[in-house]
């Protein structure tokens, strides 16, 4: 009946695997999405409701805009590179919508918008001049304009607003790409003997998706000029190079796993059938994970895709452990191997599950999908060990490995002889000073901005795409909150002054306010009563000045509201700072003075200062304390499993996991590694791989440790080959991550003998 049983899961498990792989296939055909950026990993609502929502209003702003200057000499070739830049972008279909020409069209909407509500429209420095009793200059301004070498000669303006306000507003409007100007009908910016043609784009699809970063690739290699220089920066292009990355890492580091774990198991095992099941049991085991990841998170992020290849040198562990009972005479058939080393690898399993569904209680999506992932992946190769060796493996004991196993037995008698007592102290002392020295070097580093690993010629063709522009990025920004729409405007004008005087001190390059471009109510009909108190009485001499027949109708009172702005257009950026009526935001551009900068809005009523990048640096550090409390939290749930099977014996279990978990973090701080959130975390999965070692250790009778000893040697050194590589990645976490990993099973390895059984004889195998 058992075995009738066992059959009839080896069968469910073998048509799960075929869905599985038959789903990985589809998905690959259709474009799997990958997220790269490190930003992705950070939990969502971190924060309260509205300022999560602001954080990501302002973090999307820009995801889908790609910008493009294209510089040449001779300024009529850049101007036609745009030109034809712009024309091939739109017909492409892959963008919403390109700004490179100057729009006649939007202009004339922007002043058709604006004209009927004129009577509240005043420039601040207007509004100033007035209240200040200088009336008569901006009357003198007037004639100017209308009388100078470039006489303003819009006669039905003129008669509508004869002291020309409305376009003293216009101008001071804080628009975006201020340097740029328009020749030929193009934009353009000159700077140091070159023309630069500026384009910018909206996508029509997300700049993570791999079928959107194929299709721009190809775009832009068939469209982009070859006799002019090319500076770009967006989503998209990081995205590409992220996901570029990612992938040539996971090949190469999986591949370079896989081979190495491949030439291990000939040169100890000296057989092609325990090659082909360890393969077998891989790619069931990554494969599942990832059908499984894939139906669930529906994209991956480009961690979780590093750490699926590192999976190998995990899933691996459970086939070692087999393979290693072919050294043992008494295990003549695959179910006695597999009897023999079951128990042990079973609560392995469940100690190595535990660690990583820990990573599954911590709020960052991308070590979610790493938790999931590995537990899935761990799962279906224990699955493949349990099930299908036995059906698949018809080999013998092998004849050869004495040698090997009474020398690997050696490292079980160091921690065990009596007469090697100084020597493990020996050792043990050596630890601790190292430990000890490298302490004091010891810190924690939680910048999001040393966590993201963007490619260096894309941040410095960035750079000079905001120096030509002069449109820096927009990190910080104000949060805005109020009753209504109304009192959101009126809080912004009560705080615009406190900007302007930090934008003069160099506390900032510049903001934007939706009360800016949309005055509230009340400041609109306090402008209207203002002008008509002011320039009122001016208004008959200055009409006889310029000449006009009559005087002008007084404008309607007719108020401007934030509603009325158009979702497209040179004011789309406005509609988007409005989270709500009551809840608005000012972008803050060019912050030089960040503590500077929060000290001048101290105090200001229903505004908060919001940054970005300190605001997720901060969120780093309180996560990065919580994993340490995961890590308590893992030896917690693991110590029912353990003592229900090892009673009184389970603090010894425990012991060589907890030193090296103990002793990783000031090692690695000798080599100067800071010690990040991702360090906390790889230290939870140094527990729980390394308390499997213990147990192995712990599960073996005297006559077969030589056969364990060898079993976790090819454990560590295939654990080491998949997640110690992760040290030389360039992904910033990754490689945090890696170089935790490659110290800690180190040590879990060295140690692990701790947790045997009654002492063996001094210098005495176990062959």
């Amino acid at each position: 009946m058992r075995s009738r049983a066992w059959r009839w899961a080896a069968w469910c498990w073998l048509a799960l695997v075929l869905f599985a792989g038959g789903y990985v296939v589809q998905r690959l055909h259709a474009g799997i999405q990958l997220q790269s950026s490190v930003l992705a990993l950070l939990p969502r609502g971190a924060r309260d409701g509205v300022a999560d929502q602001a954080q990501q209003r302002v973090a999307e702003a820009g995801a889908r805009r790609i910008v493009l200057l294209l510089g040449h000499a001779d300024p009529a070739r850049a101007r036609a590179a745009g030109h034809e830049l712009a024309a091939a972008l739109t017909a492409s279909g892959l963008v919403r919508g390109v700004t490179a020409l100057v729009d006649g069209a939007a202009q004339q909407r922007l002043g058709a918008l604006y004209f009927p509500h004129r009577a509240g429209l005043l420039a601040e420095a207007d509004r100033a001049a007035l209240l200040a009793g200088q009336a008569p200059l901006l009357v003198q301004r007037a004639e100017a304009m209308l009388f100078g070498p470039a006489g303003f000669g819009d006669a039905r303006l003129l008669a509508s607003d004869p002291f020309l306000l409305l376009p003293g507003f216009f101008g001071a409007l804080p628009l975006p790409q201020s340097r740029l100007a328009a020749e030929d009908g193009q934009l353009v910016v000159h700077d140091g003997g070159m023309t630069w043609a500026f384009v910018a784009a909206e996508l029509a699809g997300d700049s993570f998706a791999l079928p959107v970063q194929h299709a721009f690739a190809a775009f832009f290699a068939a469209h982009l000029p070859t006799d002019v220089t090319v500076l770009r920066t967006g989503a998209l292009f990081y995205a590409t190079a992220g996901a570029r990355q990612a992938m040539g890492e996971s090949s190469t580091l999986g591949a370079v796993s896989l081979v190495a774990t491949v030439a291990m198991i000939l040169l100890v095992f000296r057989r092609i059938r325990p090659i082909l099941l360890a393969m077998l049991d891989i790619g069931v085991g990554i494969t599942f994970a990832s059908a499984c990841c894939l139906w669930w998170f529906r994209e991956l992020h480009t961690v979780a895709l590093l750490f699926g290849a590192s999976l190998i040198g995990v899933a691996v562990d459970y086939s070692l452990q087999y393979f290693a009972a072919y050294f043992d005479p008494a295990a003549r058939t695959a179910r006695d191997r597999l009897r023999r080393v079951l128990p042990g690898v079973a609560i392995g399993l469940g100690t190595t599950l535990i660690g990583y569904a820990t990573l599954l209680l911590a709020p960052f999506p991308g070590l979610q999908q790493i938790a999931a992932f590995s537990v899935l992946g761990l799962t279906g190769s224990f699955l493949t060990v349990a099930l299908w060796y036995p059906v698949l493996d018809r080999a013998g004991p092998l004849p050869h490995g004495g040698r090997l196993l009474a020398l690997l037995a050696r490292h079980w008698a160091f921690w065990q002889a009596p007469r090697l007592l100084a020597a493990r102290l020996g050792v043990v002392a050596l630890a601790v000073a190292a430990a000890a020295a490298g302490l004091p070097r010891l810190h924690a580093d939680d910048n999001v901005q040393h966590m993201q690993d963007m490619p260096a010629d894309l941040r410095r063709q960035e750079a000079e795409i905001q120096r030509l522009t002069g449109n820096g990025g927009a990190g910080q920004f104000l949060l805005v909150r109020a009753a209504d729409a109304e009192s959101a405007l009126q809080v912004q004008e009560a705080v615009l002054p406190r900007l302007e005087a930090a934008q003069a001190s160099g506390l900032l390059a510049g903001f934007q306010a939706p009360a800016q471009f949309v005055p509230s109510v009340a400041r609109q009909r306090d402008n209207a009563a203002l002008v008509a108190r002011t320039l009122g009485p001016l208004l008959p001499g200055h009409v006889a000045a310029i000449g006009l027949d009559a005087p002008p109708q007084p404008a309607p009172e007719d108020w401007l509201l934030p509603a009325m702005l158009p979702q497209d257009g040179p004011l789309a950026l406005v509609r988007a700072l409005v989270l709500d009526p009551g809840t608005q935001l000012v972008l803050l551009h060019g912050v030089a003075d960040l503590p500077a900068l929060r000290e001048a809005m101290r105090d200001a009523p229903g505004i908060e200062l919001v940054s970005l990048a300190d605001d997720w640096s901060a969120l780093f550090g309180v996560y990065r304390r919580q994993a340490l409390w995961l890590l308590a939290l893992s030896v917690l749930l693991m110590l029912p499993l353990l003592a229900a099977r090892y009673r009184w014996a389970t603090p010894r279990v425990l012991a060589p996991s907890l030193l090296a978990v103990l002793l990783t973090p000031p090692l690695a701080a000798l080599f100067g590694l800071a010690f990040t959130f991702f360090n906390a975390m790889a230290l939870v999965l140094v527990l729980s791989i390394g308390v499997d070692y213990a147990v192995f250790c712990r599960e073996t009778p005297l006559e077969r440790r030589g056969v364990t000893a060898l079993a976790i040697l090819l454990a560590a050194l295939s654990t080491t080959l998949s997640f110690g590589m992760l040290a030389a990645s360039e992904v910033f976490a990754v490689r945090a991550f890696g170089s935790t990993m490659l110290i800690g099973i180190a040590l879990a390895w060295l140690l692990a003998p701790l947790a045997g059984g009654k002492p063996i004889a001094s210098g005495g195998g176990c062959a």
